[in-house]
């Protein structure tokens, strides 16, 4: 297995398991792990600052994924999706999510996963809005 540090994140969002996202294994099939993480992106907006992040003004777009999966979620466990943004460019970024046992503290799965902000408009990449620079820079206690 992986070995994962120890990082902090200040936006966790519990994740509730249904039913219906258990496979014939007993566990959690591995596809749902990216709902988990989108529900985590979108709460980590919600926290950073609502009213600045307006989604008329660009959105956000996944180019790459990478993802590991260090052991098994399942049903009935108590789980969380953990966000954070670690890098910010002209027109992209990179977030930090893992899914972490409640309890115990065990690391479940992580993903880096590279955004870029997007205007539908014109249907191209955008430079991140300033407005999201500085109430994500605020959040994260980092100078992007």
């Amino acid at each position: 297995m992986k070995e994962v540090k120890s990082e902090t994140f200040r936006a966790s969002l519990p994740i509730q398991i249904r039913f219906s996202d258990v496979d014939a294994l007993g566990h959690i099939n591995n596809n749902l792990y990216f709902s988990y993480f989108d529900l985590g992106k979108t709460s980590y907006f919600e926290k950073i600052k609502p009213s600045a992040v307006s989604w008329t003004d660009g959105l956000i777009v996944l180019a790459h994924l990478e993802t590991d999966f260090l052991s098994p979620v399942y049903y009935k466990e108590n789980i969380a999706v953990d966000t954070k943004v670690i890098k910010l460019g002209e027109k992209s970024g990179v977030f930090l999510q893992q899914i972490r046992n409640i309890k115990t503290g065990e690391i479940k799965c992580r993903c880096e996963s590279v955004f870029v902000t997007f205007n539908a408009h014109t249907q191209s990449s955008m430079p991140i809005p300033d407005s999201w620079r500085v109430v994500i820079s605020e959040y994260e206690g980092l100078d992007f």
